[in-house]
C-alpha cells in the first residue's frame, strides 16, 4: 500500500469527472461544499481525512508516478486511468479505510494508548518520574483522568488492560505488519517507540506505506472496541474518536434553523450568509439523513429525469447535465445527485 496506488484508487472511482487535485482535497478531510459532495457522489468517505497533514508536493509527487507509468491521463483538466491504470486499480487490495467516522481522531486514541501503556510499565516498576512520550496536555490529562483511582501498581490491573488489547488486536483483521508497527510504535519502561525512520529500515518499506498501513490498522481497530462489552477499558480510552454527527457545525446551525421551517433565504439572511453556502449545507444535510424532504426543492418527476439521463450519459458532472436541464439551479441537480446516489449507484 502507498499514496499512489490510494490516488489510483480514487482517480479510478471518480471516472474522469474531477481534476486532480480533488484528490488531495479529499485526502486532507477538506470541508468545502464540493468536496463534501463528491465523497457522497463517489462513494469515497472511507478515505475522506485520512491524511490532514498530506502535503501538496508528496501528493502531486505520487500522481507523477501514475502518469509516467502511464496508468493515468489528464484530458484537459480532468484526470481519468488508462486501459492499464484500469487494470492495475482491478488488482489492488481491498482497503479497510473508515476516514469519515474518525477523520484523523484515530490518532488521538493511539497517543492516549501509547501514553497508557508507557504510564502503567514505569508505575509497575515503582517508577512514577518519567518523561511522557506524549507532550499534548489534553492527551495527558485524559490519562491522568483516566487512571485516577486504579490500581495502577498492581499487575493484574495491567495485565486485563494488555490482555483487552491482545484479543482487540486478533479481532481486528490486521495483518502481521501492521501488528508490528503497531507494537513498535508503543514505549514502555525498557524499550522506546521506533521511529518511522527505523521502522522503513527493519521493515523495508517506505515511511509513506507504513504510515497508511498504521492509519489503516487504527480504523480496523477501533470499530472492534466500540461498545463492546469484552473492551472495558479500551473503550474509555476510544472515548469521543469517533465522529458523532457528520455534519460540520455550521451546517448543524443551518439545519437546526431549517428543522425549525425557516426558508433558504431567511437562514441566509438571519446567519448573514451568502445563500450559496447554506445551499452548501443542504447538500451536507442531504448526504447525511436518508429521510431529508428532497421533494421540499424539486419534484420526484426531476429526480427520476435527472437520475435517469445521468445514467444514460454515463457522467455526474454538473455541467453536462445543466445542459440537458436548463429549468433545474445548479443547486437543485446537486440535491438531486447527492440525496439519490443510492439510486444512481
Amino acid at each position: 500500500m502507498n499514496l499512489s496506488s490510494i490516488l489510483l484508487f480514487l482517480i479510478g472511482k471518480m471516472d474522469g469527472q474531477r481534476t486532480l487535485n480533488a484528490g488531495l482535497h479529499l485526502l486532507r478531510g477538506k470541508k468545502s461544499g464540493q468536496t463534501l459532495q463528491d465523497v457522497e457522489y463517489f462513494n469515497v468517505k472511507p478515505f475522506f481525512g485520512i491524511l490532514p497533514k498530506l502535503e501538496e508536493g508528496t501528493y502531486v509527487e505520487a500522481a507523477d508516478k501514475l502518469m509516467s507509468t502511464g496508468l493515468i491521463v489528464q484530458d484537459d483538466k480532468f484526470v481519468r486511468l488508462t486501459d492499464e491504470g484500469k487494470d492495475k486499480m482491478e488488482g489492488l487490495p481491498e482497503f479497510h479505510f473508515k476516514g469519515w467516522d474518525y477523520r484523523g481522531r484515530e490518532v488521538i486514541f493511539f497517543k492516549r494508548l501509547s501514553l497508557l501503556v508507557q504510564t502503567l510499565s514505569y508505575m509497575r516498576a515503582g517508577e512514577s518520574s518519567f518523561t511522557p512520550i506524549q507532550r499534548e496536555r489534553e492527551i495527558q490529562l485524559f490519562v491522568r483522568r483516566l487512571l485516577e483511582g486504579q490500581p495502577i501498581t498492581n499487575p493484574v490491573f495491567a495485565k486485563q488492560i494488555g490482555d483487552e488489547l491482545k484479543l482487540a488486536l486478533l479481532q481486528s483483521g490486521m495483518s502481521d505488519i501492521q501488528k508490528t508497527i503497531f507494537a513498535c510504535r508503543l514505549t514502555g519502561r525498557t524499550e522506546t517507540a521506533k521511529t518511522w525512520d527505523q521502522l522503513a529500515t527493519d521493515l523495508s518499506a517506505s515511511t509513506e506505506a507504513l504510515r497508511l498501513l498504521f492509519i489503516e490498522s487504527l480504523h480496523r481497530l477501533l470499530p472492534v472496541i466500540e461498545g463492546n462489552d469484552d473492551f472495558h477499558f479500551l473503550n474509555k480510552i476510544a472515548y469521543d474518536i469517533k465522529v458523532h454527527s457528520y455534519l460540520t457545525d455550521s451546517a448543524m446551525h443551518t439545519k437546526r434553523l431549517f428543522d425549525q421551517g425557516h426558508s433558504l433565504e431567511n437562514i441566509a439572511a438571519i446567519r448573514k450568509l451568502k445563500m450559496s453556502t447554506i445551499e452548501d449545507h443542504v447538500i451536507e444535510m442531504a448526504m447525511n439523513d436518508n429521510r431529508f424532504p428532497v421533494t421540499h426543492f424539486v419534484s420526484e418527476e426531476q429526480i427520476q429525469a435527472v437520475i435517469s439521463k445521468s445514467e444514460e450519459m454515463g457522467t455526474k458532472r454538473l455541467k453536462l447535465l445543466k445542459n440537458e436541464f436548463d429549468a433545474l439551479s445548479y443547486f437543485e441537480l446537486r440535491l438531486i445527485m447527492t440525496a439519490c446516489k443510492e439510486v444512481n449507484n
